[in-house]
């Protein structure tokens, strides 16, 4: 159909408007129209500050940004980063300046847009109800063994039982959700530098690093299901920060323009702390039915380090969290962030830590829930409405941890004391608080899982119910959450 036969009709179809554009470039002389064909290798749609959306992709180094269809509208995507050449690996450290042969792409969605589309699929929209939000947490498959001294456990990556992420990003797609949340640690395949030990490895195929072909198995390729279901929400994790897979979230994922890492290198003096990796505002994203998120970057927070020993992260963090601390006193707020500010890694010794005292007397009483990772299990924590009344006058929010999404259970670690080695399978798991104090305050109720697993939020005529589903989607835990009483109550799983 011609352009001129498309302009009769009194309304635009999508075809339409698409042919008539690229009329219009080729009467004009320009450069040929854009290739509504072009197949990007990734691509994805994620909410930002003030009611943005941007839709992002990953191409060939070779190959100019994809264009999308909005409203029947051809909408080229710009150059976020263009691709790294190839170079010689950096021994000294791997995390700066790897190898990224893609190119990455953006383009901020008009908040009218009701349908889009690239290289003829469909792309996820943010949608005008919210119904069913998918949160997962502490996704990719952990491989980190220097040469020199004893490493983390090493995951299988090629055995979707000992990593199962790819499963529960097909799982989590079927749920059809409207609405994506991940709270960080999306990348963990580091390196492995023992010959002994990598040996098993390296004949598995296992890819390892921090460059392109990291993040994409670590992430992009099994998350594509359900990168292509909704929207999502990125909270940046620890495993994110600049002296690890900082690069790639830099890139890809990061809510701000990009910004290259600066050279820095783990567990030393030069590592990430907030003050040097790039760490972004927090913002916030309102939501239908009175619900606002607020999303904070705290991946460089030290938060083992008491914070009468750290007070120069206290201003950083207060200036960081600006969204949340003057937030409207309307909406209900949901906190998302990737360390907690209570959790049962850290010990009695390291609180108060720099979050706890700025969040003490600040935290706005309309925050219900705070939604975390980095712990490799699922737990919640609740606290008596009047446990701290001095700090949290109208109640200590209650607590979601979401972090045994992929990456190796904490129930697996014999550093961490939810390991299970000396006393069995779920011998660390809990249906009750076991009494330890979080910033110097008893949980009133709460659980622990030790088992791999995402959790479902469904909104109904009563506020939000949540399911927690295994690798393979079948229901462990129905909960309930009460905004007005700052609680979450879940079932215990009978075996």
């Amino acid at each position: 159909m011609s352009a001129v036969a498309c302009h009769r009709f009194e309304g635009w179809s999508a075809s339409c408007r698409t042919v008539f554009l690229a009329a219009l470039t080729l009467v004009a002389g320009c450069a040929t129209p854009p290739d509504l064909r072009q197949t990007p290798l990734r691509h994805w749609t994620q909410l930002g500050a003030n009611g943005t959306s941007s839709l992002r992709a990953i191409v060939a180094p070779d190959d100019a940004c994809p264009t999308a269809i909005v409203d029947g509208e051809a909408r080229p995507l710009l150059l976020r980063v263009k691709a790294t050449p190839e170079r010689a690996p950096r021994k000294n450290n791997p995390a700066f300046d790897p190898d990224f042969p893609v190119g990455a792409c953006e383009l901020e969605l008009p908040r009218s847009a009701q349908q889009a589309s690239m290289a003829g699929e469909a792309v996820a929209l943010p949608r005008n109800r919210t119904r069913r939000i998918v949160v997962i947490g502490d996704t990719g498959c952990r491989i980190k063994v220097p040469a020199d001294s004893p490493g983390d456990p090493i995951q299988d990556c090629s055995d979707s039982n000992a990593w199962p992420w790819p499963k529960i990003a097909l799982a989590a797609a079927r749920t059809q959700p409207d609405l994506v949340i991940h709270l960080g640690d999306f990348h963990y395949r580091e390196y492995c530098d023992d010959p002994a030990l990598c040996s098993a490895v390296a004949e598995r195929g296992t890819v390892i690093g921090y460059g392109w072909p990291g993040w994409d198995a670590d992430f992009f390729a099994p998350a594509a299901p359900l990168l292509a279901a909704a929207p999502w929400v990125l909270v940046r994790g620890n495993h994110e920060n600049c002296d690890r897979g900082g690069e790639g979230w830099m890139r890809f994922l990061s809510p701000v323009p990009y910004q290259p890492c600066a050279n820095q290198i783990y567990k030393t003096a030069s590592r990430s702390v907030l003050a040097n990796n790039l760490t972004a505002d927090a913002y916030r994203i309102d939501l239908d039915g009175g619900l606002s998120l607020v999303v904070a970057d705290n991946a460089g927070h030290e938060d083992y380090r008491p914070a009468s020993t750290n007070p120069e992260e206290m201003a950083i963090v207060r200036d960081r969290l600006a969204a949340l601390l003057t937030v409207p006193e309307a909406p209900a707020v949901w906190l998302l962030l990737h360390r907690p500010i209570w959790y049962d890694l850290l010990t009695a010794a390291s609180q108060p830590n720099a979050l706890q005292v700025v969040l003490a007397g600040k935290l706005p009483g309309n925050v219900q829930f705070a939604f975390a990772g980095h712990e490799h299990a699922f737990q919640t924590i609740n606290f008596a409405p009047a446990a701290d009344p001095v700090n949290y006058p109208s109640g200590r929010p209650a607590q979601v941890l979401v972090g045994a999404s992929g990456t190796q259970l904490e129930a697996l670690d014999p550093q961490s004391p939810l390991y299970e080695g000396a006393v069995g399978v779920g011998g660390k798991e809990r249906v009750r608080p076991d009494g330890r104090l979080y910033d110097g305050v008893p949980a009133a109720g709460g659980i622990v899982l030790n088992r791999y697993s995402f959790l479902l939020l469904e909104r109904d005529e009563n506020g939000w119910a949540a399911i927690l589903l295994d690798a393979d989607g079948q229901v462990m835990s129905r909960c309930r959450l009460f905004g007005e009483n700052k609680a979450i109550v879940c079932s215990f799983p009978a075996g």
